[in-house]
């Protein structure tokens, strides 16, 4: 039997994997410098040394999109229907987005804006080309096509 790979999943096998890593490395960045800012009163977070409990939001935040990584890592590895993984990145994206938006006063008052905005921009990103990839079309080809 001559298993067909859609042009369409390798695509989207691509961008979960990016994507993944992607999340990966920002997600241990980012608690990374929470930490700092909890333990330490230092660094962009240095507030959540006095804020204390908004630390904790944060850790939970930044360790469950790390967990989305390994999902869509998990995803990417399956035969078919890879745009179901790809809505799941894509719905990852969905609530720290709105999060931004909804307390943009609060962020505002307490001087994060320039990172609320970059919070903005990437989830804008990842929005679109996970949006791209579940809409994606490609024609089937055979699966020696794509090794040669």
């Amino acid at each position: 039997m001559n298993p067909t790979i859609s042009p369409a999943d390798l695509i989207r096998r691509r961008i979960l994997r990016v994507h993944g890593t992607f999340l990966f490395f920002l997600t241990v960045a980012a608690t990374i410098n929470t930490m700092v800012g909890w333990a330490l009163g230092k660094g962009i977070y240095a507030l959540w040394h006095e804020q204390q409990f908004a630390a904790a939001g944060l850790f939970q935040a930044y360790l469950l999109m790390f967990v989305i990584g390994i999902v869509l890592w998990v995803g990417s590895a399956q035969q078919s229907d890879l745009w179901k993984w790809d809505l799941i990145g894509l719905l990852a994206h969905l609530p720290p987005l709105a999060v931004n938006f909804i307390f943009a006063g609060l962020f505002a008052s307490y001087g994060f804006q320039s990172t609320s905005l970059v919070s903005i921009t990437i989830h804008m990103i990842w929005i679109s080309t996970e949006l791209f990839a579940i809409l994606y079309k490609g024609r089937s080809i055979s699966q020696t096509q794509v090794l040669t």
